[in-house]
């Protein structure tokens, strides 16, 4: 049993009649979707959002995990998958999870279709199950999600990125979503809205620091990953690990480097110059020490909690988060 399934044995039954409550919400009459549905379905990743949902569920709950959370696992990993099936369109992205992605295995106008179906059906449920706190705390977060992809856009090849922007993206396109996740598990299990504050807090700097460790990852060995190495660079995103390196530049240096991500595209041989100055002027490092205060922040507020199964599967998914190598 790996890491992530020691933590998530807790929730083992639950995540079970999730599956088929999830599956069921996705349900269609045609084949064609249905066969676009089950593919994006088998494709999905760790399951980190409906896990952070059902932990905190739990802790907040004195009668088990129930269909609320469910409904708002589904939510969130619907309007996370659909956006996605989105994304890989707008990136032109081959694989995802080491499958062809929506648009490879059909075409474009697929993919976005079968986005858009997936938020319809994801929030159809939703409003027939008569639970509108639990709609309602999910769906304020939609607006941030597509934000934080818009300014992540348009700072491409940007040289005015800095760590204010960043962390600014971060939050909106990974973080906010962890945080709605670990959110509206308290609220699913009758939290009121000061101590579902709290939970929300956990899952923001969880995000955060997900999202660090990703593109720390990104500067990795294809091999270790699975994803190609420096895609960010070659997408002329920069990230955390490059911004410090760059915040210790005198400005002759800063420019240099800037221009060398600038011709990334049309230079690719580049790419490998830009990775190297990160990696040995101690980007990496600065980076993951970002991530460990983020990670330090959510396990303060998990140490407030009492014990139980829960908690502690909350606090190894903090150490997990961290060490992931893919």
């Amino acid at each position: 049993m790996d890491r992530l399934e020691t933590i998530k044995k807790p929730l083992a039954d639950d995540f079970r009649e999730y599956e088929r409550f999830m599956r069921g919400a996705l349900r269609s009459e045609s084949g064609y979707v249905s066969e676009i549905m089950e593919y994006i379905i088998s494709s999905r990743g760790k399951g980190i959002r409906p896990m952070l949902v059902f932990l905190c569920a739990g802790i907040h709950s004195r009668v088990g995990i129930g269909k609320r959370a469910y409904l708002a696992a589904m939510l969130i990993e619907m309007i996370h998958n659909a956006s996605l099936v989105h994304d890989d369109v707008v990136d032109c992205s081959d694989t995802r999870h080491g499958k062809p992605t929506v648009h490879n295995r059909w075409n474009a106008k697929v993919s976005v279709l079968a986005g858009d179906y997936i938020l319809a059906k994801a929030f159809t449920v939703g409003m027939q199950s008569a639970q509108f706190d639990i709609v309602s705390y999910v769906t304020n977060g939609i607006s941030e999600l597509a934000e934080g992809e818009l300014i992540q856009n348009d700072n491409h090849f940007r040289h005015d990125i800095d760590r204010e922007k960043y962390f600014e993206v971060i939050f909106k396109k990974t973080a906010m979503l962890l945080g709605i996740s670990c959110g509206v598990g308290a609220l699913a299990s009758g939290a009121n809205m000061t101590v579902t504050g709290i939970a929300r807090q956990i899952g923001l700097n969880l995000g955060m620091a997900f999202q660090i460790k990703d593109d720390l990852l990104d500067y990795a060995p294809q091999e270790q990953t699975g994803k190609s190495s420096c895609a960010d660079l070659k997408e002329g995103k920069i990230t955390l690990p490059l911004i410090a390196v760059l915040e210790a530049c005198d400005d002759d240096e800063r420019a240099a480097i800037l221009a060398k991500v600038e011709r990334v595209a049309s230079e690719p041989e580049l790419v490998a110059e830009i990775a190297e100055v990160v990696r040995s002027r101690g980007g990496m490092e600065a980076a993951e020490a970002v991530m460990h205060d983020y990670l330090d922040r959510a396990r303060g507020i998990i140490d407030t909690y009492p014990d139980s199964e829960y908690k502690r599967s909350l606090a190894e998914l903090c150490d997990y988060i961290g060490a992931r190598e893919y």
